[in-house]
């Protein structure tokens, strides 16, 4: 705003021209200053609009005219004019600095409204439709001397490889499937009893013939954890997570249908943490104890129940 008040000030003492016919009472007079007579296409130039009126009398300077009738290429004001006012002792002179673009070729008009005038009951309006600037054109006097540039190179488009992504959503698909197939399996567990579930796990070890491929330790092994999970599941106060002689300790209540009970995991222990070594002819009888065990296990729950239910009949 500094370089455009200096603007103003330098303009504004220039002589003013004859007095205006805008209104039969009110004597006006009237000056324009353009900062350049010739000006380019959106360039921004300065007109300094200065008016002299008696003592007392208002000026109101035109402000942008918004409506939608004025054209896109006509001269338009870049903000909001900065006024000035000098007086005397007999005349006021206003001044307002608008800054301008036009936006069109040749000579063209400011494109300013009427300056109103109003002295006591009298009001008068100044025209500023004959002030004028002259817009050249930036392009060159032959535009065929113009060379565009050169085209750009086309996108190029890179074919995405779908099958990486195919085979992971195959291999996630088949994990989840996975996963919920085990989980049903866990719940259908669930809903046997104890002994059916271990009888159906002592014939899938069986089935998996392990003494007949070399493995005598790991049969006699898994079928001693078979009976473990089924003494946790049948009798209160054993756990999967006790040790061969804390299961011993808690199977008082199943003492009569567990013979063999320890030595059985006496043996299968030496298997399991002593790394020793079993014949086949051992390794059967070992998982033939075990499943023997759990029969008479659960027949003697199941007569104490009997019992039970007959005492308390």
């Amino acid at each position: 705003m500094t370089a455009l008040t200096t603007a103003v000030a330098l303009l504004i003492g220039a002589s003013l021209q004859d007095p205006v016919a805008g209104s039969r009472a009110i004597p006006v007079q009237l000056g324009t200053s353009l900062t350049a007579d010739t000006v380019t296409v959106g360039e921004r130039f300065i007109a300094v609009i200065r008016v002299r009126v008696p003592m007392g009398a208002s000026v109101t300077f035109p402000q942008a005219d918004t409506s939608a009738a004025v054209p896109a290429t006509a001269t338009s004001i870049v903000g909001a004019p900065a006024v000035q006012s000098i007086d005397d002792s007999t005349a006021v002179t206003m001044s307002a600095a608008y800054m301008l673009t036009a936006w069109n070729v040749g000579q063209q008009p400011l494109g300013l409204g009427d300056i109103v005038v109003i002295a006591g009951s009298d009001t008068g309006y100044v025209s500023l439709a004959g002030r004028m600037v002259f817009v050249r054109s930036v392009l060159p006097a032959d535009t065929l001397l113009h060379v565009p540039k050169p085209p750009r190179e086309m996108f190029g488009i890179a074919v995405f490889d779908w099958m990486p992504l195919l085979i992971a959503a195959l291999v996630l698909a088949a994990a989840m499937l996975a996963w919920r197939l085990f989980i049903w399996y866990r719940r259908r567990s669930r809903l046997l009893d104890p002994y059916s579930v271990a009888e159906r796990e002592f014939a899938r070890i069986e089935a998996m013939k392990l003494i007949a491929s070399g493995q005598p330790a790991l049969h006699a092994a898994l079928m001693s954890d078979v009976l473990r999970d089924y003494l946790a599941n049948r009798v209160d106060g054993i756990e999967r997570s006790h040790t061969s002689s804390e299961l011993l300790a808690n199977a008082h209540e199943i003492q009569s249908g567990s013979l063999g009970l320890g030595e059985l995991l006496w043996r299968t222990d030496l298997l399991k943490f002593a790394n020793h070594q079993v014949d086949d002819v051992e390794a059967e009888r070992l998982g033939v104890s075990a499943r023997e065990i759990a029969g008479s296990v659960e027949r003697s729950i199941i007569e104490r129940n009997e019992e039970s239910e007959r005492k308390a009949a």
